[in-house]
C-alpha cells in the first residue's frame, strides 16, 4: 500500500513540474524575444543617428515646398566639394577627418602666401546645373498637348496638401514636360492663382518656367515676394553622365522676384555619381539679398557612404568671408569651417568665390540688372 501511495505522489509532483514548464517557456521565450528587439534597436540607432541630422535638415527645407534653375541664371552654384585624404575612415576621430583643403596637423594655422604649404587636395565649385546638362531625347515634346490652367490646379492642390510625392510624380509626366518645354529659351511663365485688378499674380497661386522649374507661394504686383518654396527638377532624356543633381529646392523670403532674407537650399543628388572620399554640400540655411548668400549659413554636407559633416560659414554680397589670411601655392582660402573641428576648413579659390547665390533661377529681375 505504501508503494502505491508513492507512485501517486510521484505522479503528482510530475504533473506538476510539467504545469510549471508550461507557464515558464512562454515567459522565457517573451524575454528572449524583448531581448533581441532590444539588441536590434542598439545596433539600428547608430545608424538612425548619424542620419538624424541630415533628415532634419530635410524636412527644414521640404516642409513648404518649391522649384528650380536655368543656364541664363548665372550664378555659382553655392554648392562646394570637399575632399577626405585617400583612404582615410569616415568613422574615424573628427580632428583626424579632413576636408578637402584642409590642412594636416602640422600645417595648420600659420602659413600665409608664399610661405603655405600645397594643401592634401582642393575645394572647387560643383558644377552649375544648367540646360546644358539636360539634353533633348527623342520625344518631340513640342508636339505633346498640355492644359496649362487645369494642370497647374491640380499641381497647386497637392501643394496645399503638402503631398511633396504626387508633385514629383507629375513633373515627370508628358504633358508637364511639355509645359515646361513650351517656354525655352524665354523668362516667361504660366500661372494659376490670385491677381490683383491688373491681372498680375498677387496673392498665393503657381507657375512653371522653363527648364521644369516650379514655384509656389506669394505674390505681389506681378512677382515671387513673400514666402515660397521653388524646384528646380533636373529632368534627364538620355543617359546622365556629368549631371550630380536630381533637383534643387529653395524655401524661404522673395522680394522683386529674388530670394531675399532667411532662406534654405537643399540638393538631392543622383548617387551614381557622387564619388569617394569626395563631401558634397547637401543643406543651406542662413540669409539672402537679392538671391545671393548674405550673412550667417550653417550648412551639412554628406558623402558617397551617407556620412555628413556640419559647416559654419559667413558670407556678404554674394560672397564667401575667408576664415582666415592662409592660401595654398594654388591661392585656395578657407571659406567653411568645421562645426567640431576649429582648424578644419574648406577650401575656394577667389576667382570662384563671387555670385554665390542659388543658381539657375529664371528671373525676369536678374535679367533687368
Amino acid at each position: 500500500m505504501k508503494k502505491l501511495f508513492e507512485d501517486d505522489d510521484n505522479e503528482h509532483f510530475g504533473m506538476e513540474r510539467a504545469r510549471i514548464l508550461a507557464a515558464a517557456v512562454p515567459v522565457v521565450l517573451i524575454v528572449l524575444i524583448l531581448a533581441v528587439m532590444l539588441i536590434r534597436s542598439q545596433m539600428g540607432k547608430a545608424k538612425e543617428d548619424g542620419e538624424d541630422l541630415q533628415q532634419s535638415i530635410m524636412d527644414y527645407a521640404d516642409q513648404n515646398m518649391g522649384g528650380q534653375p536655368t543656364e541664363d541664371s548665372i550664378q555659382t552654384d553655392s554648392t562646394s566639394v570637399a575632399t577626405r585624404p585617400e583612404g582615410e575612415d569616415p568613422a574615424q576621430d573628427e580632428s583626424q577627418d579632413h576636408s578637402e583643403g584642409a590642412l594636416p596637423d602640422a600645417e595648420k594655422g600659420d602659413q600665409d602666401g608664399a610661405d603655405a604649404q600645397e594643401t592634401p587636395s582642393n575645394a572647387v565649385s560643383s558644377p552649375t546645373p544648367s540646360r546644358g546638362a539636360m539634353k533633348p531625347g527623342k520625344t518631340d515634346y513640342s508636339k505633346i498637348a498640355f492644359h496649362k490652367e487645369e494642370q497647374l490646379r491640380d499641381m497647386m492642390a497637392y501643394w496645399e496638401d503638402g503631398n511633396q510625392k504626387a508633385l514629383n510624380d507629375l513633373v515627370y509626366l508628358d504633358h508637364y514636360i511639355a509645359m515646361s518645354y513650351s517656354l525655352r529659351d524665354t523668362r516667361d511663365f504660366y500661372y494659376y492663382g490670385d491677381t490683383n485688378p491688373q491681372g498680375q499674380p498677387h496673392g498665393k497661386g503657381i507657375a512653371v518656367w522653363a527648364d521644369n522649374q516650379y514655384y509656389y507661394g506669394d505674390w505681389k504686383d506681378g512677382v515671387r515676394s513673400g514666402e515660397g518654396t521653388w524646384f528646380h527638377y533636373h529632368i534627364h532624356f538620355t543617359e546622365n553622365k556629368n549631371d550630380l543633381y536630381t533637383y534643387h529646392q529653395y524655401v524661404g523670403g522673395w522680394a522683386g522676384d529674388l530670394p531675399q532674407g532667411e532662406g534654405s537650399e537643399h540638393y538631392d543628388f543622383d548617387e551614381s555619381l557622387l564619388k569617394e572620399n569626395v563631401s558634397y554640400v547637401a543643406n543651406l540655411i542662413g540669409s539672402y539679398s537679392a538671391g545671393l548668400v548674405d550673412g550667417a549659413f550653417y550648412m551639412t554636407s554628406i558623402y558617397a557612404d551617407k556620412s555628413t559633416k556640419e559647416w559654419n560659414a559667413e558670407a556678404k554680397g554674394g560672397t564667401w568671408v575667408y576664415c582666415n589670411e592662409t592660401k595654398d601655392k594654388k591661392g585656395n582660402r578657407a571659406v567653411y569651417v568645421d562645426v567640431n573641428d576649429p582648424d578644419n576648413y574648406t577650401w575656394m579659390h577667389p576667382r570662384d568665390n563671387k555670385g554665390i547665390g542659388v543658381p539657375c533661377l529664371i528671373s525676369k529681375s536678374r535679367e533687368e540688372k
